[in-house]
């Protein structure tokens, strides 16, 4: 791949820019703080002319020569910071992406914080745009260059401004820094954090990855061949030589052939590395997400919780997106709270504020508490199989029910099932395993992560398994959450086995995080398909036998779950949509959903 460096250089200093629509000044009151007159009460305001604010160019030198050409590799960082009076300090806000293609570098950020008190910092991740060193998809090379901007705002660092003079952050910065961004921009925001550098207060990730090893397979299974290596080609400005040569082994080390998690995927989850943590956390991601799926803020939201950070949730009914354009002051009101508190040291009770802001089913947003919310617990969900009932039951395992069949048997139609499949839950298909609560006689909530134990045997060497969740209502069907795993890694993700034929496994894996009402009336379902164990394998279908008494799926629920100790019989339910889309099977238009929704 060709760098995508452009041939012009930028100055390392220039004052100017469009005035921000919504950030027009605002005449101070007299409530104004006369050291901080950008905050009013306990509130930052639009109160610096953006188009007065000053920009900087810096290279930041991280301390190491990680693409090996023989001089230290350095960040490009460029501030935008408000014309304050001389002597006064302000926080950073930091936005670091590989997106910067060429110095292009649109952020909202700026046009929005800069007026309010703040210095906007875009950075490029290492080997990407104008920064030097390699790329590596989340790796320590990543990590760490990204880190020295950190360490640059607080002294630890060098940094020069393009004609080689040195650049003191010290002089404006107060060394308090946040960091912000959507997908992979927040994805390394959550490893930084996980570093525990000093200076970075707070991280708001925004449907960001925890665990790349859960981004690129699912329970074992890669969701494309040769995953790693395109998104480091993606990315790489490919200005080493060393760091071209890099991408294959990259990919090798991911170990695509067994879908193992090793070594490399361990430096590459940040979940291992949350007790270092001193930054605050506001999470921020769509339910409905299934390229950054709903499991890497539930297992990252988890590790904050056992180690006491600091947190707040930011939760919508959208899919991969930046949810500054599609929310307005429904986000913007509570993120300016939460970096005000955090950044500017404002009283504004933001850790008092209810800890979850959840877009319901219909659009509307309701908060908690707590999340998952007070009265949530772990329920034990039943496969059964009820004499002369239409489907498979869910339900308690207090319930008494007439047992039908204990072995359930299908048999996989294609390699990869379609979400069709769900559809028309009552009708006979011998390609999956459908099973329905009776309908609820009231609301049950899911806050949290389910997780799903098979007892299993499979006539192939190797076999994989799909779980959706499924909210039936009425004709309509739809699907909650979709996880896959491979049965070849039964004892661990660590390892992958070769299946004996007619021999009974257990296999146990969670599901997509979610939080979901399903209403008074509807049907909740869990649909079980047979799917290709790794991509690189050709198709053999497998049939699998399930042994329901040994089967379960454990929820996170809330409500009234009386409904769930029954299984009457079931009316045909006929379903005429079904939706939302799963994921592309195309690693291309995968990639591009990541990088548009950084935008």
């Amino acid at each position: 791949m060709a760098s995508r460096r452009s041939a012009f250089a930028r100055s390392s200093l220039t004052v100017g820019c469009a005035m921000a629509a919504g950030a027009a000044l605002i005449s101070v009151p007299s409530t104004a703080s006369a050291a901080s007159p950008w905050v009013v009460g306990n509130r930052t305001v639009p109160y610096f002319d953006r188009a007065l604010a000053v920009t900087e160019t810096i290279n930041v030198r991280t301390g190491a020569d990680r693409d090996r050409n023989g001089t230290p590799d350095t960040i490009r960082v460029e501030i935008t910071r408000p014309d304050t009076a001389e002597g006064d300090k302000v926080p950073v806000i930091i936005h670091a992406s590989p997106y910067f293609f060429n110095g292009s570098r649109d952020a909202w950020e700026t046009d929005f914080f800069v007026p309010r008190g703040y210095a906007v910092a875009t950075v490029a991740l290492p080997g990407t745009d104008f920064s030097t060193g390699c790329a590596d998809v989340g790796g320590d090379r990543e990590v760490r260059g990204t880190k020295a901007v950190i360490d640059w705002l607080n002294g630890r660092a060098e940094g020069y401004y393009l004609d080689g003079s040195q650049a003191d952050a010290t002089q404006w910065s107060t060394g308090k820094a946040g960091m912000i961004g959507v997908s992979w921009d927040g994805t390394i925001a959550n490893s930084v954090a996980a570093t525990g550098v000093k200076g970075l207060e707070t991280i708001v990730p925004v449907a960001a990855i925890s665990s790349w090893y859960d981004y690129t397979r699912g329970n074992g299974i890669p969701f494309y061949e040769d995953h790693v290596a395109f998104l480091n080609d993606f990315v790489s400005n490919y200005d080493s030589q060393f760091c071209r040569d890099m991408t294959p082994r990259l990919q090798k080390h991911s170990d695509d052939p067994t879908g193992n998690y090793n070594d490399f995927w361990a430096v590459r989850d940040y979940r291992l590395d949350a007790s270092q943590m001193k930054a605050s956390v506001f999470v921020v991601h769509g339910l409905n997400d299934e390229n950054v799926k709903t499991r890497q803020f539930g297992e990252w939201w988890d590790e904050l919780e056992k180690y006491g950070i600091k947190r707040r949730i930011f939760l919508h009914q959208g899919q991969h997106i930046e949810p500054y354009y599609s929310f307005g002051s429904t986000y913007t009101t509570p993120l300016l709270q939460w970096f005000d508190y955090y950044l500017q040291g404002l009283d504004n009770g933001a850790p008092k504020e209810p800890q979850a802001i959840i877009q319901r089913e219909d659009t509307t947003w309701s908060t908690d508490k707590l999340w998952p919310p007070e009265g949530t617990a772990d329920q034990q969900l039943k496969l059964t199989s009820p004499l002369g009932r239409l489907a498979g039951a869910l339900t308690t395992p207090s319930a008494n029910i007439p047992q039908g069949k204990r072995f359930l048997t299908f048999t996989q139609s294609t390699e990869y099932s379609s979400d069709s499949i769900v559809a028309n839950p009552t009708q006979p298909r011998g390609d999956r395993l459908v099973f329905l609560t009776d309908a609820l006689a009231d609301k049950v909530r899911e806050s949290g992560t389910a997780t799903l134990t098979l007892r299993v045997k499979v006539d192939r060497p190797t076999a994989g398994f799909q779980a959706r969740v499924v909210d039936y209502n009425g004709n309509s069907a739809f699907i909650v959450s979709r996880t896959i795993a491979d049965l070849g890694h039964f004892k661990s993700w660590e390892t992958k086995k070769e299946l004996v034929p007619g021999k009974w496994y257990e296999l146990t894996w969670e599901i997509n995080t979610d939080d979901r009402i399903f209403a008074k009336g509807h049907n909740l379902g869990l649909v079980i398909t047979a799917e290709k164990a790794n991509p690189l394998i050709g198709y053999q279908p497998v049939t699998a036998t399930v042994d329901t008494e040994n089967s379960w799926i454990t929820m996170p629920l809330s409500g009234s779950i009386s409904s769930l100790a029954f299984a009457r019989p079931l009316a045909p339910i006929v379903t005429t949509t079904v939706g939302p889309a799963g994921p592309s099977r195309d690693v291309r238009e995968f990639v591009r959903e990541f990088f548009e929704g950084s935008k």
